[in-house]
């Protein structure tokens, strides 16, 4: 379900507010490391992207290198997967890709506990990892399973259709 916070003042929206904002912060630090860890000859990589994990922040596992002829041969192997795409990770039987994986997988992150903790809701049986973002006009689009009926639950949260969201995500009006 989507739903929209408006209330600027609310307890709600400043909380998923400051969350969000510090996790686009981290997200655009860690891409910074990863250039400093990996280097910036690389467009793609392997991992889980964006919020849609338990980390809430992209996760790096494997690079699609321009060059990698250039590569340390001992520091990165190809991937069991993905390998036949070009794709490397590093190598965990020596000490230099152990190393860079260690960097790579203790990035600063965050947590989707957070996002349950603050719309207080449990985090037990299945769900679908939670969606929050802030919009360019100020609103909040936040996307919860349907067994959660935030609605009910907060008077600043209103429901919202899949298109009136995607709408706002994109910078159309309330």
């Amino acid at each position: 379900m989507y739903y929209k916070i408006t209330n600027k003042k609310g307890d709600l929206y400043k909380k998923l507010h400051e969350l969000r904002k510090k996790e686009l912060e981290i997200e655009e630090n860690n891409r910074k490391l990863v250039k400093e860890i990996v280097g910036d000859d690389w467009n793609e990589f392997v991992g889980h992207n964006g919020q849609q994990n338990f980390e809430r922040c992209t996760q790096f596992n494997g690079f699609k290198f321009n060059h990698p002829e250039n590569l340390p041969p001992k520091t990165w192997v190809l991937h069991k997967e993905f390998g036949k795409d070009g794709v490397y990770v590093p190598n965990k039987r020596t000490k230099a890709g152990r190393e860079i994986r260690e960097k790579l997988n203790n990035m600063p992150h965050s947590s989707i506990i957070r996002v349950f903790e603050i719309l207080e809701c449990e985090m037990s049986g299945r769900f679908a990892y939670p969606y929050v973002e802030i919009c360019d006009n100020g609103a909040i689009v936040v996307y919860m399973s349907d067994r959660y009926d935030l609605e009910k639950k907060f008077k600043d949260i209103i429901e919202i259709t899949r298109k009136e969201a995607e709408g706002l995500l994109e910078g159309g009006a309330e």
